[in-house]
């Protein structure tokens, strides 16, 4: 909360800390910020970043490090702590780093992150082999995601463009206004797009919704009208189109094809 006191006395007495003495933990610490901002130094004092809403920060055993919240917007923070030899190899083989502390997160992320953090809660022991099966899948993320936190500026701008593109390929999306969002021009954005994937965005998107129709069609009996809704085109027509010039058959084509006649 705003203008509160952090830590908050909540806090487990081992894991409280001021900020002029900072901290050192002994194990793994993964926080989700969920809401708010606030700042994270770490390692060597004076390297200090910027923690916004949408952030994971990654805590190492044995490397000094100090955060707090914006004292006037405070910041919303779920932790889950990790003593894993998984955790120590992908530290020994470069695939998460100190250096590399502070991580946006993606909705999968998220939703991993809060299955084990509401797991630990209710009964923590007793789910135990679980949360360890989601505590791999969670190191998996965090290691693409410092992948890509070390990636130069126009791969992770790519990448980031496409989980984006992914995420929305169902909604009504401008590639323009995703350009805004991404903080580039659309010229730039489109071009350093077309140079490492060898497509525009918006081909990109088409290509994505065809696959989802694709899906669609060999699975449901939903007219081509619906599927061109459910998918963000502009008409039935506008569909059929972009089916015919990507799949190189018509939808109800496709749809014969897909039928698997059982003896």
């Amino acid at each position: 909360m705003p203008h509160s006191e952090y830590p908050p006395i909540r806090h487990p007495d081992d894991h409280h800390f001021d900020w002029k003495r900072g901290r050192i933990l002994q194990a793994y610490q993964v926080i989700l910020i969920s809401e708010g901002q606030g700042l994270f130094e770490f390692s060597h004092r004076g390297r200090t970043q910027l923690v916004q809403s949408g952030s994971i920060v990654l805590l190492f055993p044995g490397v000094w490090h100090r955060f707090a919240p914006d004292p006037e917007l405070g910041w919303t923070e779920n932790w889950i702590e990790c003593r894993s030899t998984a955790f120590d190899f992908a530290r020994t083989a470069g695939l998460i780093d100190p250096a590399r502390s502070v991580l946006p997160s993606t909705p999968e992320f998220a939703e991993v992150f809060e299955k084990i953090h509401g797991l630990a809660i209710e009964e923590g022991l007793s789910n135990q082999s679980l949360i360890s099966t989601l505590g791999l899948q969670l190191l998996a993320l965090l290691s693409r995601q410092s992948e890509l936190a070390s990636a130069a500026p126009a791969d992770r701008l790519v990448e980031r463009a496409r989980v984006l593109l992914m995420e929305r390929c169902t909604q009504r999306v401008s590639v323009e206004k995703l350009a805004e969002e991404l903080g580039v021009s659309y010229s730039h954005f489109r071009r350093v797009f077309r140079e490492k994937t060898g497509i525009s965005p918006k081909q990109h998107l088409v290509s994505l919704r065809i696959r989802r129709a694709q899906d669609i069609f060999a699975n449901t009996d939903k007219s081509v009208k619906e599927v061109a809704g459910l998918l963000g085109f502009s008409s039935a027509f506008h569909l059929s189109t972009q089916f015919q010039e990507t799949v190189g058959c018509s939808p109800s084509a496709y749809r014969q094809y897909s039928v698997i006649e059982l003896p």
